[in-house]
């Protein structure tokens, strides 16, 4: 197998030539083979602090819902006392879920800023230069933030028109206007799936679209509004970009999330090991432990992920943005006589 170029002064080496000597993938390879080092430590030195704060939000997590947590087992307890079954009030269980849904957009913020600590530093081994950490981590929520809206919106919609789940707590549009719409099987369908298909297929375009955002913004100091632009510019600009975008994108987020699979299987035995900790030095309560269960394998899954995926990964995302932005015809002018004046 061929390595790719090591340095960065190889990488600008090969650039500059007429034509591409590596592939991607050989070319991340040798990056990582000459720099690994200090990208996995640098998402080692990240790792830490996204655990310690993702523990003190899941924390306040808990803090919040121990009412509910005492209230089920207060009920479990009298249900066991007269010798009855007992399943926790749904209406419980839902205020757990919009509680984790509360916290899930801190969590996510963690996740974003590890991932542009280490883009940055993946864009300065790849022959870039170090954008700002601002930048690349306004560009991740800009872009979580409007690849998400669709997927939801749809839900909504669907929800809406085809449920009951908002008709008491809404005013938009008043109960008698509601069409019966078992009456039309095929506008039930329609509103049914419709909606959320297409807020998954425009999420897609998008992410698609924006995948080299962070990369644009850490190697060229671009702003987010500005990264965003230039990285649907570059990935739909030609009918090869988008190719070469997909068959690096796909199989880097298909590893990564078979990588996910297997350390969430490989971490179940920490969920016997959470609930006995939980019990012997927290509160009495089975099911606050049982939930914390559920939580620490998920939670180590995703840090050795993010710890071992994350830098390959952005590498050669790094590397694909060089390479699109050499090749794009429409290739910032300013950019192009910054370069120029430096040569010189």
């Amino acid at each position: 197998m061929t390595k790719g170029p090591t340095t960065p002064e190889e990488l600008r080496a090969e650039e500059s030539g007429h034509r591409t000597q590596h592939g991607v993938f050989g070319t991340a390879f040798g990056v990582l083979h000459h720099d690994g080092r200090h990208l996995f430590g640098r998402a080692a030195r990240v790792t830490g602090p996204a655990a310690l704060g993702g523990l003190m939000v899941t924390v306040v997590a808990f803090l919040i819902a121990w009412p509910t947590f005492t209230e089920i087992r207060l009920a479990a307890s009298r249900a066991h006392l007269d010798e009855d079954s007992y399943a926790p009030d749904g209406g419980l269980v839902n205020g757990l879920w919009l509680l984790a849904l509360a916290g899930l957009p801190f969590l996510i913020l963690l996740l974003h800023m590890g991932c542009a600590a280490i883009q940055t530093a993946a864009t300065r081994a790849a022959g870039g230069e170090r954008g700002r950490f601002r930048a690349v981590l306004g560009v991740y929520v800009l872009r979580g933030v409007c690849v998400w809206a669709p997927p939801v919106l749809g839900v909504l919609v669907e929800e809406y028109f085809t449920t009951t789940t908002f008709r008491e707590h809404t005013v938009i549009v008043p109960k008698w206007e509601y069409p019966d719409l078992w009456e039309y099987p095929d506008l039930f369908v329609l509103l049914r799936y419709g909606p959320p298909l297409l807020g998954v297929a425009i999420a897609l375009l998008l992410r698609l679209g924006w995948t080299l955002a962070p990369a644009a913004a850490a190697a060229e100091g671009l702003s987010p509004r500005a990264a965003v632009r230039r990285s649907w510019s570059l990935v739909w600009g030609r009918t090869s970009a988008w190719f070469r975008t997909v068959a690096v994108a796909l199989p880097l987020g298909g590893l990564t999330v078979g990588l996910c699979v297997l350390l969430h299987l490989a971490a179940r035995p920490l969920r016997s090991g959470t609930v006995s900790l939980f019990l012997e030095w927290g509160p009495d309560n089975t099911y606050g432990a049982y939930a914390a269960g559920l939580l620490a394998p998920i939670a180590a899954a995703l840090l050795l992920t993010g710890a071992l995926a994350l830098p390959p990964a952005h590498t050669a995302l790094a590397i694909l943005h060089r390479r699109l932005a050499r090749r794009s015809p429409g290739r910032d002018r300013r950019q192009d006589l910054t370069t120029g004046a430096a040569r010189s």
